[in-house]
């Protein structure tokens, strides 16, 4: 599992953007993100935003690379695993 620090203006920001994304794709994104701010598992993640434990490590990954703003991005086309912020 990969460990990451949240501030508390970090947490603020995922739980408002959570919920005003411009794409499903990005919500579920966000959901997982704050997810992992509140201190929850990937496993645990993954059930609860009907996506796989790998996509939820992806999603982590985006996020260390990009933050926020990264989240917003999609990606469609990549190699499995990439984190796709900043890798452009």
């Amino acid at each position: 599992m990969i460990n990451i620090e949240f501030t508390e203006e970090e947490k603020r920001a995922l739980n408002y953007e959570r919920y005003n994304p411009p794409h499903p794709k990005v919500q579920r994104k966000r959901e997982a993100l704050w997810l992992k701010s509140r201190g929850e598992s990937h496993k645990t993640i993954a059930r609860l935003t009907g996506v796989t434990v790998n996509m939820v490590t992806r999603y982590i990954k985006e996020y260390r690379t990009g933050g926020i703003e990264c989240l917003k991005q999609l990606q469609y086309h990549r190699s499995h695993g990439e984190a796709s912020c900043g890798n452009d």
